[in-house]
């Protein structure tokens, strides 16, 4: 080798230890100093209090690796409240030309141990709109090509008094930089804590506000699988979601599509295909929610309901008011919820209700509170022999006595339909009738009284009206007999008043005369 490329070699050999000996100057300072950069940074950015327990930075050139443990950011100085950020540890890698340039760009970040607290609205935000816009030119000023997250918490707080942060799990969050303004799109995949299943959405988060937290932008959509319902006891079958979102934390507009195939109230058993449609503000703070409407439908049924979904101050879980309308509803549809054998009853009905659900680990029946009315214009009874009675009492009714045809029969010329109507009440698993009305052609019953959803059991009184004399419902020795006691059972001389109950399973009831109701009965 000649004299010239051995200097050549030499003075290369000399500037490759002397810039590696830069690098590793370079790295001791940067070590030294960058971890007081990055708390500065941080400071200013989001308004915090920092702790940062471990900072290393390594420089194989060109690349930038930095490596971090326990770091925690406490919003405006609030060391009452979590801290709103913290990391167990964090790894990001970059390059110098990166970290040189503007904006300066960052190739990719892993946390581990995430946990985000949402603060509260603070009482002074109005007051900070130019120091978020501030922050958020700082965070501009930074690009990120790729961050993963995983195993994070994300809470979000509440400032009301006995309320509980909103919490998520989020096994993996994917985030890159969208462009110039902080904003930030996302991949993430959550298991949702009440009922649980798991929910995977996209879409994009941020720019960040740094003085309103809770007024940070977010939009995208999600799916939600396999939400098993068994979790809330009284109610069964696996639920699958679908929906958009947008809006800020605080008030997030959401509107999407639930799917049950196999819904059903376990007292009942009987499995209903039951979707939804809805529309809904949610307060991404708390989550309380606001439904306006909810469309349900099953069966031949189409219930209408707006309301809430709110927390109450000292009580764990939600209380679920909401006020339901059923202009399209089959009465054999909601009898599936609430009876185990098949409905005996069949036809359109139209309900009016208000809907409360209190939170706690009784059954859903016995949480659930009903005040509302019903009517059903034209009902008839599924079971042959059912049918057939109330088709002979209308004509008793009517003083057709010899049309009354046997009950064995197997060929019957009349199916007379029933308008039934009333008001009612359920609390603690009875439902309380008042107002029941029953008519029939020739007959009009009145009722009040229960119905147990437990024991499935009618404990009715009240009156039977008729057209017909008590002495016309019969024939024979029998309406002879009847005519000395028709005075005392007509009213104002006509037709016929008779105090009647109706007890025991609902399926196959009971009717009598109510002994001790007679005057009631008349007045």
């Amino acid at each position: 080798m000649s004299r010239r490329w051995k200097i050549v070699i030499g003075i290369a050999a000399i500037l490759i230890v002397a810039f590696g000996a830069l690098m590793t100057v370079t790295a001791v300072y940067i070590s030294r100093h960058a971890r007081a950069w990055v708390v500065d940074f941080l400071t200013q950015e989001f308004k915090s209090d920092v702790e940062l327990s471990s900072f290393k930075v390594s420089i194989p050139f060109p690349l930038v690796q930095i490596e971090g443990e326990a770091l925690a950011l406490h919003f405006e100085g609030r060391n009452d409240l979590p801290a709103m950020i913290a990391v167990k540890r964090f790894t990001v890698r970059t390059s110098l030309p990166g970290l040189l340039r503007i904006p300066r760009h960052i190739q990719y970040v892993h946390l581990d141990g995430l946990q985000i607290n949402i603060p509260p609205r603070g009482e002074r935000e109005s007051e900070g709109a130019g120091g978020a816009r501030k922050a958020m030119s700082k965070f501009s000023s930074v690009r990120m090509d790729n961050i993963l997250s995983e195993n994070a918490v994300l809470k979000i707080l509440t400032r009301k008094p006995g309320k509980d942060p909103l919490e998520f799990d989020i096994k993996q969050l994917n985030l890159h930089s969208t462009g110039s303004d902080g904003a930030l799109a996302f991949r993430a995949t959550l298991t949702n804590p009440t009922p649980p299943g798991e929910i995977l959405s996209t879409g994009t988060f941020g720019p960040w506000n740094a003085d309103a937290p809770s007024l940070t932008p977010v939009s995208g959509e999600y799916t939600f699988d396999n939400a098993d319902l068994g979790h809330f006891r009284g109610i069964g079958g696996i639920l699958s979601a679908k929906g958009t979102y947008q809006g800020v934390l605080e008030e997030i507009q959401t509107e999407g599509v639930t799917d049950t195939p196999d819904f059903r109230v376990t007292r009942a058993a009987h499995p209903v295909h039951l979707t939804t449609t809805f529309h809904a503000t949610v307060d991404g703070t708390n989550g309380d929610t606001y439904l306006h409407p909810v469309e349900t439908h099953f069966g031949k049924t189409i219930l209408v309901a707006q309301g809430s979904v709110e927390g109450t101050a000292g009580k764990q879980g939600k209380t679920i008011t909401l006020d339901v309308t059923g202009d399209q509803a089959q009465i054999e549809d909601l009898l599936l919820f609430a009876l185990k054998e098949s409905p005996a009853m069949a036809g359109a009905m139209r309900l009016k209700t208000k809907f409360i659900l209190t939170p706690g680990s009784r059954e859903i029946p016995d949480r659930m509170t009903l005040n509302g009315s019903f009517e059903i214009p034209s009902a008839h009874f599924t079971r042959g022999s059912m049918q057939q009675k109330v088709d002979n009492m209308s004509k008793r009714s009517q003083g057709d006595p010899k049309k009354v045809e046997d009950l064995q029969s197997q060929v019957r010329s009349d199916d007379v339909a029933s308008a039934i109507k009333g008001n009612f009440r359920m609390q603690d698993g009875t439902l309380t009738l008042s107002r029941f009305g029953f008519a029939i052609p020739g007959a009009n019953v009145h009722l009040d009284g229960t119905y147990s959803l437990d024991q499935e059991s009618l404990d009715l009184h009240g009156k039977l009206e008729m057209e017909a004399r008590l002495s016309q419902t019969t024939t024979g020795v029998k309406s002879f007999l009847l005519k000395a006691v028709d005075p005392f059972f007509s009213k104002n001389g006509k037709g016929t008043v008779l105090p009647i109950k109706i007890t025991g399973p609902v399926n196959h009831p009971s009717y009598g005369l109510d002994r001790g109701r007679k005057d009631k009965a008349k007045n």
